[in-house]
């Protein structure tokens, strides 16, 4: 008999997804699961229904003839149990992202996540100083966030009284970044689909909020607030690309302000 080519499923999370994927390409089916979630999250509670209920409907249709389309809800009810179980771990609750790297991309075009761990020492080791009082919440963005582990490290590290801002070229690591920050509780954050080398690249965001309760889409950059602030962290006169400059000075003899670079962690 020959063996599957899909790694055996080591959660209730990842045992609904795969079994769907016996009809559907696993990408298709985390994407729909993703666009489901979403969905789910964003309640009007007007009308009892979700703000974005023709999405959801839309999305759903492909499996309404499926027994297995029950496996939606059960997958969105696994992961907020082992999200809950793993927090406070070693590990992180980053279910999303680990699902991601073992049954949807496999490494391709290079999408391994940073482990949560190394996340925690970068977190730690970027931590501003502390020795004056800070009165203005302090602005953090990740411009390749992936799964938005680095943003959760830095929320345990710097606490929930701070701005987060994730930007990623692949639409589906920006809907993962943000349900994550939605189900740890990161209001006020929003997560970008751009380029973040591409100064006016803007593809779609996505901003988590208390009140309303939701992730609310936002499709007009100039309703984005991370978009005008990733506008102004570039210099007035840089032209709108990217550039490299090479600096032939030996590491040992640069001063530390030699060269020119953006500061991502202060708009």
């Amino acid at each position: 008999m020959a063996k599957s080519k899909t790694a055996a499923p080591t959660s209730s999370f990842a045992a609904s997804l795969l079994a769907l994927s016996y009809r559907f390409p696993i990408s298709t089916v985390f994407d729909d699961f993703l666009t489901m979630s979403i969905a789910a999250c964003t309640q009007n509670p007007v009308k009892g229904i979700s703000w974005y209920e023709d999405e959801y409907l839309a999305t759903i249709d492909k499996y309404k003839d499926l027994e297995l389309r029950h496996e939606f809800p059960k997958a969105f009810a696994s992961l907020i149990s082992e999200m809950e179980y793993r927090t406070g771990s070693s590990l992180g609750n980053d279910v999303l992202g680990d699902f991601f790297e073992v049954h949807v991309s496999n490494g391709h075009n290079g999408q391994y996540f940073t482990p949560y761990p190394i996340c925690m020492l970068m977190a730690s080791i970027a931590q501003p100083d502390t020795s004056e009082p800070n009165t203005e919440p302090r602005r953090i963005l990740d411009p390749t966030c992936g799964s938005g582990r680095m943003l959760l490290a830095s929320r345990t590290t710097l606490g929930l009284d701070n701005e987060f801002y994730g930007i990623d070229i692949d639409h589906r690591c920006v809907k993962m970044t943000a349900l994550n920050l939605f189900l740890n509780g990161v209001w006020g954050s929003e997560v970008m689909c751009a380029d973040a080398l591409r100064r006016n690249d803007f593809v779609i965001s996505y901003r988590i909020s208390l009140f309303p309760l939701g992730i609310f889409k936002i499709e007009d950059k100039e309703q984005s607030k991370l978009w005008h602030l990733y506008q102004n962290s570039f210099e007035p006169n840089e032209p709108k690309g990217s550039s490299i400059i090479l600096d032939s000075t030996p590491f040992n003899k640069r001063n530390k302000d030699n060269g020119k670079q953006m500061d991502l962690f202060n708009f």
